[in-house]
């Protein structure tokens, strides 16, 4: 197995970036020193990855279903081993994904290590090729203009009038049919993944393209209204609302204003002084 600084040789391009270089830095070196433990990555969704003699054996992240999540899909027979390590190898793909497509904070070892809350596996999975693929996924979604954690979806006037109606060819037959039926403009991709036990990349796909059929469309993001604080008694200037700079958000749609020369300035000032001279 080959180890070492995958990101930075140019391999993996997107999760060569500051935000995600720590996790590979530290899967890599997890693998090349077999070591056994939790990699904890804070951040959203953030998640664990449990390794043991340094091979990964599941990811644990808020961003996608887990294992058991997947396993539990309504109409998904079970074939017994076999079939449990190839959803476990989907679950971790679905994990590191998720935690790479949102925000990295920072990584660490948590000591002592918590138990994996999946089935344990006889065998792991090679984190070099899983990041190599989690690379791939994250390219092919670089057009697809959705977060799949942040962005809340809608129905546009086409997908409403498809509700219903899975035999149009627009539809692409059920799965679209229930990604559809769940969208209610407070829903991301991550959400409708939970709620059809479906991984998070597939449905992400499966989003991006509604959106290019115009079946669905991105909810505004919603703004954050802080706190008022209760103002000093008696001062009468913090009854007045205070205008934080940059607020209005006109500096992301209009140009800044070019500053002003001083010398109109100027002038009124000695014109001023002037005239004070002389009265």
């Amino acid at each position: 197995m080959t180890t070492g600084p995958l990101a930075e040789s140019g391999r993996l391009s997107v999760l060569g970036r500051e935000s995600a270089r720590e996790l590979v830095r530290e899967s890599t070196n997890a693998a090349a020193t077999a070591r056994t433990g939790v990699l904890r990555v804070t951040g959203e969704p953030g998640g664990d990855l449990y390794f043991r003699d340094g091979e990964l054996i599941t990811v644990d992240s808020p961003g996608a279903p887990g294992v058991r999540q997947l396993l539990s899909r309504p109409g998904r027979v079970s074939t017994g081993a076999a079939d449990l390590r190839l959803v476990a190898r989907m679950a971790a793909l679905d994990g590191v994904f998720a935690i790479t497509a949102g925000w990295v904070a920072e990584c660490g070892w948590p000591d002592p290590p918590a138990a994996p809350p999946e089935p344990d596996l006889p065998s792991g999975i090679d984190i070099l090729g899983l990041l190599e693929e989690t690379e791939r996924r994250l390219n092919a979604l670089a057009h697809g203009r959705v977060s799949p954690h942040r962005n809340h979806l809608v129905l546009t006037e086409t997908g409403r009038a498809l509700l219903g109606s899975p035999d149009d060819e627009r539809h692409s037959g059920a799965q679209r049919q229930e990604i559809l039926l769940r969208v209610n403009g407070r829903h991301s991709c991550r959400d409708i993944a939970m709620l059809l036990s479906r991984s998070l990349y597939a449905v992400t796909v499966e989003v991006v393209r509604m959106l290019d059929a115009d079946l669905l469309g991105i909810a505004p993001l919603e703004r954050v209204q802080l706190p008022m604080t209760e103002p000093a008694r008696g001062d009468a200037r913090s009854l007045l609302p205070r205008r934080r700079r940059g607020a209005s958000g006109i500096n992301d749609t209009l140009p800044p204003r070019p500053p002003q020369t001083a010398t109109r300035a100027l002038q009124r000032a000695a014109t001023v002084r002037k005239s004070e001279r002389t009265q």
